[in-house]
């Protein structure tokens, strides 16, 4: 909130608040001495959301110029619009209710807001699959740093294992640096298996965390065929966005499922805005954490980051959230 100026008295206050209402611009007052009487106090006024600062302070010069002027005799139309805003939130309180009432029964309770609750491996099979599948493919492949005796089976395994599951044959890649070399010659299974490489423990449990947390929610609610459909989507438009980059901004050779936990961020994020009724919603916190991350990877604090293929899932799972029917009505 953001105070913009103060006015004398509770009724001016009220008066001017009640003006902004019709404005679309939602504030409050306070008196600035509680111990007196609210009809001689000066009153602070507050504006709630940010983007409606600047207008409400030209606004607010307009008022004190002249603030008994009829264009301000709003007070009816401000408590219309208060009574039709709070009727708005209680319905769209109720049918997040009973979405989640609905989510429940399904798949054993629980949901994003109020904690995952019921939710067991067998609501989960995709997402549970693809934790226990990275985790051990990034004990398999060291974490991507081949053992030292580059000439040992151990070592062997490991490279063969990496260079099957990354996007591009390295030998091939050397050969012809092209990225996309593997892909075109129909390995297509390349633009998705990155996603099960990581190069180090906490990498790992970064993602499957998030993805737990995050793909948990979505599988349970959309059932685990079109959350896959969403994973696999996210993760082959994240590799094929930090393919396409040009070498000198980041290289293509990206590992990790950030990509694709960011795709299911996204869309969990903006499925609420199209869907009123949708039983989960991200706590501002958790949306501010994620993207604050996502602006910290292109800086050099924290290096060597895909930043190609976390927008790229981002932007993939946002444009499914707008189009993606739903499954809750």
């Amino acid at each position: 909130m953001r105070r913009i100026g103060n006015l004398p008295g509770e009724a001016q206050a009220n008066r001017f608040c009640d003006y902004l209402q019709t404005q679309a611009i939602d504030a409050k007052t306070s008196s600035i001495d509680e111990s007196a009487p609210p009809a001689t106090t000066e009153h602070d006024i507050w504006i709630r959301d940010e983007r409606d600062v600047e207008k409400a302070r030209e606004l607010f010069s307009q008022f004190q110029s002249d603030p008994t002027s009829s264009e301000y005799d709003v007070s009816a139309a401000a408590e219309r619009l208060r009574r039709q805003r709070s009727n708005e939130i209680a319905k769209k309180l109720a049918a997040q209710k009973k979405s989640q009432m609905k989510l429940r029964r399904g798949t054993g309770g629980g949901n994003f807001a109020g904690g995952l609750g019921g939710q067991t491996p067998a609501s989960i099979p995709v997402t549970i699959a693809v934790v226990v599948f990275a985790t051990l493919i990034g004990f398999a492949t060291n974490f991507s740093m081949i053992r030292p005796n580059p000439d040992s089976a151990e070592a062997s395994s490991q490279a063969t294992l990496y260079n099957a599951l990354t996007c591009v044959d390295i030998t091939t890649y050397y050969a012809t640096g092209d990225a996309f070399a593997s892909i075109k010659s129909g390995e297509v299974w390349r633009l998705f298996t990155p996603m099960l490489l990581h190069g180090s423990m906490m990498h790992l449990a970064f993602n499957m965390i998030n993805l737990y947390i995050l793909g948990g929610v979505v599988e349970r609610i959309h059932g685990s065929r079109f959350y896959l459909f969403l994973l696999l989507l996210c993760q082959a438009v994240a590799t094929t966005t930090q393919i396409a980059l040009p070498d000198w901004l980041e290289g293509p050779l990206a590992i990790g499922a950030s990509g694709a936990v960011f795709g299911v961020f996204g869309f969990v994020w903006i499925r609420p805005k199209f869907q009123p009724d949708y039983p989960v919603e991200i706590p501002s916190f958790n949306i501010k954490f994620m993207l604050g991350f996502l602006v910290l990877c292109f800086t050099p604090i924290i290096p060597g980051i895909a930043n190609g293929a976390h927008v790229g899932g981002l932007v993939a799972g946002m444009l499914v959230a707008a189009v993606a029917p739903p499954r809750f009505g």
